[in-house]
């Protein structure tokens, strides 16, 4: 095992995409402020490891689709009754299955986090600038897949005085988020949102923005019937953050066992060629196209693709 590393200002750039020198001021802070270490694996262990998710791989997991529907409903329900023993503290609302892993994806090669909950303290400043960079214009948000609430409750710390709707099809999500209006002041509101069939029966406030996190993944191929919807409601700004089967390179055997596991789970398919042909055909435009190179032990659920309509 080597020394620890540290992922800070420069690693962080590289990350997202930003010239070297060129980070915000807040975002350093947060770095220093929570030292993000991690270990990096030699070539044995690399391999031991690439074997043994390989194995996991091949044991099998769930696919997803509306068959899943009951899982979802249940980890929601837990994150409620968990947010209401506590007192309804935030920090109850971080899903249980961000940072459970040491073993982590890290430019191209596993590492071991040495921070705790190394994967939820890096997307807690990353969704801290993803948001302060995308969305911080919004007159109003919307959050499809918002499940814990997790994501609407940063943002409205940040944006207290942006009006937000956090969609789920979950009646725990809705009325997480409900509970961050009643508990905490916060401008959210919960509402129910199936993916597979909107409904569109309400209107986007003027100059609003859309943001979808780790939760399209979950509809497979089926993106189309929301991707309509969203084009029609015509927002500002969208901004997903998602696996993209499209952005791994099959050649290298780190992202094919990631493109096997993706594949295997049914996960996010076709969005992002689609939205390519979408760009060409000058519908839209993009802002920003950018894998994080960073994930958990199986794949990288933090792809960044921000666009507009034109």
């Amino acid at each position: 095992m080597s020394q620890h590393q540290r992922l800070g200002q420069r690693e962080f750039e590289v990350a997202v995409g930003l010239p070297a020198g060129t980070l915000d001021e807040r975002t350093k802070t947060l770095l220093e402020k929570t030292p993000l270490l991690y270990s990096p694996l030699d070539d044995a262990a690399q391999a031991a490891a690439r074997a043994k998710v390989a194995e996991d791989i091949d044991r099998g997991f769930t696919v997803v689709g509306e068959h899943r529907a009951s899982i979802w409903r249940d980890a929601w329900q837990d994150h409620l009754d968990d947010f209401v023993k506590s007192g309804h503290a935030l920090e109850a609302l971080n899903p249980r299955f961000v940072g459970g892993t040491a073993l982590l994806r890290w430019q191209g090669a596993y590492v071991e986090g040495v921070t705790e909950r190394f994967e939820l303290a890096f997307l807690e400043i990353f969704r801290d600038w993803l948001f302060r960079t995308y969305l911080a214009d919004a007159s109003h948000l919307y959050e499809f897949g918002s499940g814990s609430a997790f994501n609407v409750a940063a943002y409205a710390k940040l944006y207290p005085q942006t009006a937000i709707t956090a969609l789920d099809w979950a009646p725990a999500a809705v009325t997480i988020a409900n509970l961050l209006a009643e508990r905490h002041g916060m401008k959210i509101a919960g509402q129910r949102f199936d993916f597979f069939a909107p409904e569109s029966g309400f209107e986007f406030a003027p100059n609003s923005s859309v943001l979808t996190m780790c939760a399209l993944e979950q509809v497979g191929d089926r993106f189309q019937p929301f991707l309509d919807f969203i084009l029609a409601k015509r927002p500002h700004r969208v901004v997903h953050v998602e696996p993209m089967l499209e952005l791994y390179d099959s050649d290298l055997p780190h992202d094919a066992l990631a493109i096997r596991y993706h594949r295997h789970r049914k996960y996010l398919t076709g969005l992002l060629p689609h939205l390519r042909s979408l760009e060409k055909a000058g519908t839209i435009r993009f802002l920003k196209v950018q894998r994080l190179k960073f994930g958990s032990r199986f794949h990288e659920c933090f792809s960044v693709v921000a666009w507009e309509p034109v």
